[in-house]
C-alpha cells in the first residue's frame, strides 16, 4: 500500500466561492491558483500518492487539478467525492479511509485548512496513526493533535524526503 496524503479542493487552491467557480468551469475561463508551491507538491509526489477528498463533484475536481497543471500527480482513482456528506465527520472519514485502502492507498495525512475537520479527527483513536496538518497563515493556533502549517514544507513528509536527497 502506497502512503497517501489528503487535502481539500480549497486546501490545494485558491478558489472563488462555490457559484462564481462553478460558473469559471463552465465558462473554461477558472481563476483558481495554487496554494502551494509546485515543487513542495511535485516532491511529496515522489514518495508518497496524493489525493484530494472533497465536497465537489469529481469532474469538478479534476477541472481545477487540470487548471494547475497537477493532472499527473493528482490520479483520478486518488480523488474523493463526498456526495454530499459532512466532510467533517470522522464516521464519513472511516469509510473514505477504507474507500483508499480498497485502492492500494494507506492514510498516512490529512492537510486540511479547516481546523474543524483536522480538530475532529484528531479526536477519534482509529485516526491517531494519521497525522493532521492545518494550513493557516496564524502560526500561533494550537490544536491538539495536529500541526500548525503555512505550507507543505513543513510537513514530516516534506522533511523526510529532503533527507533523503
Amino acid at each position: 500500500m502506497k502512503p497517501l496524503i489528503v487535502m481539500g479542493i480549497r486546501t490545494i487552491a485558491h478558489l472563488e466561492s462555490k457559484d462564481v467557480f462553478y460558473a469559471q468551469i463552465e465558462a473554461h475561463s477558472i481563476c483558481a491558483r495554487p496554494r502551494f508551491p509546485e515543487e513542495h507538491v511535485t516532491a511529496l509526489s515522489e514518495k508518497y500518492a496524493l489525493g484530494i477528498l472533497s465536497s465537489h463533484s469529481i469532474a469538478k475536481i479534476l477541472c481545477i487539478i487540470a487548471h494547475l497543471g497537477w493532472s499527473h500527480l493528482f490520479p483520478e482513482d486518488h480523488l474523493i467525492s463526498s456526495d454530499g456528506l459532512d466532510r467533517k465527520d470522522p464516521a464519513n472519514w472511516s469509510h473514505w479511509r477504507n474507500t483508499f485502502g480498497q485502492r492500494g492507498l494507506d492514510m498516512y495525512a490529512v492537510v486540511d485548512i479547516g481546523d474543524k475537520l483536522v480538530c475532529n479527527l484528531a479526536r477519534v483513536d482509529s485516526f491517531n496513526s494519521v497525522l493532521k496538518y492545518h494550513v493557516t497563515d496564524n502560526l500561533d493556533t494550537v490544536i491538539e493533535g495536529v500541526t500548525t502549517i503555512s505550507g507543505l514544507d513543513q510537513t514530516t513528509a516534506y522533511r523526510e524526503i529532503l533527507q533523503k536527497k
